[in-house]
């Protein structure tokens, strides 16, 4: 253990996971939910008087997923409080999952989906204050959808139609403007023990190629923290989020975009993207206890639901899950969780995500 502990500090590589020093380093992570672990090279540098911040960094995962990201900043102003940043990314996700559309889909209705983007964006952020920031993106997304890749499960077009799965046929470009805010007043954002995060956006989605499928979203996520003890050995941590997508009128939403419950990051007792409808809504809590420098034990709940309509929303039809899991971290930084949920009459459930889960 002192090995490792002194390793790490040689090479600083909480550092560079966080992103405070330049240079090379690992990247963990960076996908979509149901990737798989994923790991690649990044490396970031200032030019220019460090006027100028590049950041590289590609990544595949043990499911052959591969994504690869450049973001740019090359503007600070008001006190380095405003900054203006480009970001460019590529993925190809070949092995997407697809139930169907809302709480009625079947388990046994899986598919499997490629999903291929290139997005370039030019983004603003502004931080008001040391714990508020409010930003806007402006971008262009050439989104593709292919035949899955996934052998223990048929293509999606082999069970579904482009009128059950919006887009499914034809993919077209999106000029996409997103406006959001931010609260984050966590204690320690690696490995937080107190305070919380909230967060919320609305973005217009603009077919610029097929005109079928222009549609607005929103997305709101609320994060709490709470001390049982004072040296945070114990920690009850609280979240509530939603996603709000709706078509305008003679349009449809694609798909791929809809909002979803089931996966690490809603209810752990479903697979990725169980369920999908133009409405979503979850809430979760979680004990942590840890035991160890390094390491935490966990017990959770999850619920939420997905409909069509927002006004059918309802706490009767709500689906639920609990369990455990473990969390490997530093004082500072969480790199990896590993949980295990059940409840929602379709097994047990295994996730494995790196970073802390609230």
């Amino acid at each position: 253990m002192e090995k490792a502990k002194r390793w790490a500090e040689d090479t600083q590589i909480a550092e560079r996971l966080s992103g405070d020093v330049d240079g090379w380093y690992p990247r963990l992570g960076g996908m979509t939910r149901g990737s798989g672990f994923a790991i690649g090279p990044g490396y970031r540098f200032h030019i220019v008087d460090d006027r100028l911040f590049v950041d590289l960094s590609a990544g595949i995962s043990i499911k052959g997923y591969k994504a690869a990201d450049a973001n740019v900043r090359w503007l600070q102003a008001l006190g380095d409080r405003f900054e203006l940043w480009t970001d460019v990314r590529y993925e190809d996700f070949s092995q997407e999952d697809f139930f169907g559309m809302g709480f009625a889909s079947a388990e046994d209705a899986r598919t499997s989906y490629d999903f291929d983007s290139s997005d370039i964006a030019l983004r603003g952020v502004l931080q008001a204050s040391p714990w508020m920031r409010v930003g806007t993106a402006v971008g262009y997304m050439r989104p593709d959808i292919g035949r899955g890749t996934d052998p223990n499960y048929p293509s999606i077009e082999e069970l579904f139609t482009d009128a059950d799965a919006p887009g499914l046929v034809a993919q077209p470009n999106f000029l996409h403007t997103t406006m959001y805010g931010e609260v984050d007043y966590r204690d320690l954002r690696g490995n937080p023990g107190r305070g919380g995060f909230y967060r919320a956006s609305f973005g217009f989605w603009d077919d610029r190629t097929l005109q079928q499928f222009d549609h607005k979203r929103f997305d709101a996520l609320a994060l709490q923290h709470l001390p049982l003890t004072a040296n945070r050995r114990h920690v009850l941590s609280g979240r509530l989020g939603t996603t709000y997508v709706n078509n305008e009128t003679g349009e449809r939403v694609p798909f791929y975009f809809l909002g979803y419950v089931g996966g690490v990051d809603t209810i752990r007792s479903y697979r990725e993207f169980r369920f999908k409808d133009e409405n979503a809504v979850w809430t979760g809590a979680e004990y942590k206890w840890t035991f160890h420098d390094y390491v935490s034990v966990v017990t959770f709940v999850d619920a939420g639901e997905v409909n069509a309509n927002w006004r059918d929303i309802d706490l009767r039809g709500w689906k639920t899950g609990y369990g455990f899991g473990f969390r490997v971290h530093t004082d500072k930084q969480t790199f990896a969780r590993l949980d295990f949920g059940t409840g929602g009459g379709e097994g047990w459930q295994i996730f494995l995500k790196l970073g802390p889960s609230f």
